[in-house]
Formats: C-alpha cells, structure tokens, sequence
C-alpha cells in the first residue's frame, strides 16, 4: 500500500511539474508586438437587462484610440430600459449599430441567436467580442487586438480580469480562478494547442465565423458561444494570443457566491463538449492536483521517511510559486498569489463538490 501511494504521490508532482514548464514557457516567454494593423473592426456587445452597467461598456468602448471602428449594441429581448441607452447613444454616435432582438425571437438560440444576428450585421470582417459587464483597461485595446491579425492569424485570445476588491477573500479566490483558467487556455494556445477562449476579450474574422456556419454546432446547449466556437475553429496555425497589459479588460462587477457557483456549473457542461484529447489533458491536471492534496498526510504517518515526502511536497511548491508568480505580475494581477496554497485547495473542493452534484442537471432544452 505504501509503494502505491508514493507512486501515486511521485507521479502527480511529475504530471503537475510538467504542467508548470508548460505554463512557465508562456511566463518567461519574450515576446515583441507585431506591427499596428489599423484595418476597421467592429466591436461585438450583446446585452440583456444591464442597462446602467452598460453604459461604462459604451462609453469606454467609444474612447478607444483607434481610427475607424463600428459598435454593434445587442439587446436580447430586454425587459428593462437597456433598449433606451443603446438608442440614446446610437442617436449621437454614427458609428452605432443597434441589433434589437424581440421577444417572439428569443426563444429560438438564446444568447447565440442574438449574437448570430449582431455578427450578421457587423460591417467590418475583424470582430472583436466584450461583455457588457466589462471594460477595456486602456483607450489601446482595440490597437493591440487587432495588431495581433497577421498572416494566417484570425483568431485572437485575450485576457480579461475580475475586479479587484481589497481584503476580501471570496473576490480572490474567484479571482484566481478565472486567472488560473486563462492561464491554462493561453499557455496551451502558445504551445500551439489551443482550445478555448472568452467572449470577455475574444477577436476573429467574420470569415471565419461563416465558415462553420457560426453555432449550428453547438446551438442546442445554453451556453459556449466562445468556447466552443473557438474549440471548434483553432488550430495552432490560425490562433494567436494578446499578452499586452492595454489589451486586457476587466469586469465592472464582481458575482456573488451562488453566480460563481452557477458559472462554474455552466462552465463545467462547456467542457464536458471539449474534444477527447483535450479533457483528458486538463482531467489530468485537476487529479494529480486532487492527488497532491489528499496523499502528504497518509504518507507522512506511514512513511519510514516522512522527510522524503516533505522535501517533495516543498519541491513542487517552489516550482509552482516560481512559475505562477511571474504568470501572476504578466497578466497583472495581484494580492492572490503569496496565499495560492490556500485558494488552490478552495478552488480544487469547490470544483469536486459541482463534479458529483452536476450531473442532476441539463443545459439541453426540452
């Protein structure tokens, strides 16, 4: 029994170091910025019900420093005054383009019709995705996405914040979480294995969305409109990434305990339509992380040489903080990271705990 364990115990740290050398290529990575590409782009923005946070969307999208670009505003059927703000800024803005999805419309498609009808009507073949929560941390974000459509490139990966809140534990963890999950889909992206992405700060050609016939892959699930249209469409060839400090965007807002959780929940069905290969790579590496966390202690009290299982423990540890402490300051975070053993232990019970209670639900419509 003791081999075992220990086996067990060698081969997470094995699985996971080999994890954090993937990551740390994208940490240490030197990377130049490609020449400005200045060609137009429309900003792609569907809302439902958030009219007054929708307004910092509008009004910081409409700062950016960038030559031609055209804003297409998505109400989704809202019952709330959001209709009224896209119209009073589309009325003073010439570069306003209103999408306006009735409610005998709505059913059919949900978020992905809406944003089917809002990428129809874009004028400009380079989009660029934000969620009308969130906000471009610089006037250059729309400068330092679009430079990155060089060559075959017409898919573009970007990192977008939670907003940070003091002193609070929860706003780290979830913090760390979306952190720890941009991590994985950019580094792999830079490893040439890209599988995922989000709409928070999401750039593609136009082309490429007709070239899949948008969503009809996917249409039937709730959700996935950017993770799985990018799953389906990247290949190392034609994906790039977006690691400049004004090309991020953060949130506006923070989600509270029971939004996470059903994020999380939402999040976990997304994946479950991952290509094979890919949910093996990353089950991979939330069990050797599981296997990390529940073998020390055991070991420890039936090891003859508990040293040899601490000095392995501290091994990984140091090999991790080096690693996930430079990802940390590359993509600017802070405040998470010297507690990282504690929101990694968090975030691993949480994300066992919707494992067992997710499968007595369904995103598939009846």
């Amino acid at each position: 029994m003791l081999t075992i364990l220990l086996s067990l115990f060698i081969g997470s740290i094995g699985i996971l170091v080999i994890y954090y050398v993937l990551f740390g290529k994208l940490a240490f990575a030197r990377t130049s910025a490609p020449p400005e590409n200045l060609a137009p782009v429309s900003v792609i923005v569907r809302t439902k019900n958030n009219a007054e946070l929708l307004r910092q969307t509008i009004t910081s999208i409409l700062a950016q420093d960038y030559p031609v670009f055209q804003l297409v505003l998505i109400n989704d059927a809202s019952s709330d005054h959001t209709l009224d703000v896209i119209e009073e800024f589309a009325g003073r803005y010439s570069n306003i383009k209103t999408v306006n999805v009735i409610s005998n419309e709505a059913f059919w498609g949900k978020k992905k019709y809406a944003l089917t009808l809002g990428i129809k009507a874009a004028k400009y073949n380079l989009l660029v995705f934000i969620e009308d929560n969130y906000i471009p941390v610089s006037d250059h974000w729309l400068r330092e996405m679009s430079r990155n459509f060089r060559g075959k490139k017409t898919l573009v990966l970007g990192y977008s914040a939670v907003k940070r809140v003091k002193n609070v534990f929860f706003n780290a963890l979830i913090r760390y979480d979306n952190w720890l999950r941009a991590v994985k889909y950019l580094s792999f992206a830079h490893a040439g294995l890209p599988y995922s992405g989000l709409g928070k700060n999401l750039a593609y050609h136009k082309s490429a969305f007709y070239e899949v016939n948008g969503f009809i892959g996917h249409m039937d699930m709730k959700n996935g409109e950017d993770e799985l249209f990018v799953n389906e469409v990247s290949t190392a060839k034609n994906t790039t990434i977006s690691l400049s400090k004004y090309a991020r965007t953060r949130s506006v807002t923070t989600p509270s305990y029971r939004e996470w959780i059903q994020q999380k929940r939402e999040g976990f069905y997304v994946f479950r339509n991952f290509k094979l290969g890919q949910r093996v790579l990353l089950n991979l590496f939330y069990i050797a992380q599981l296997l990390f966390w529940l073998l020390p202690l055991p070991l420890i009290f039936l090891a003859r040489n508990p040293v040899t299982v601490l000095a392995l423990f501290l091994f990984k540890w140091v090999v991790q903080f080096v690693v996930m402490a430079k990802l940390a300051r590359k993509l600017g975070e802070k405040g998470f990271i010297w507690l990282l053993p504690l929101h990694e232990f968090a975030l691993i019970s949480v994300q066992f705990y919707i494992f067992i209670t997710s499968f007595r639900k369904s995103t598939r419509w009846k």
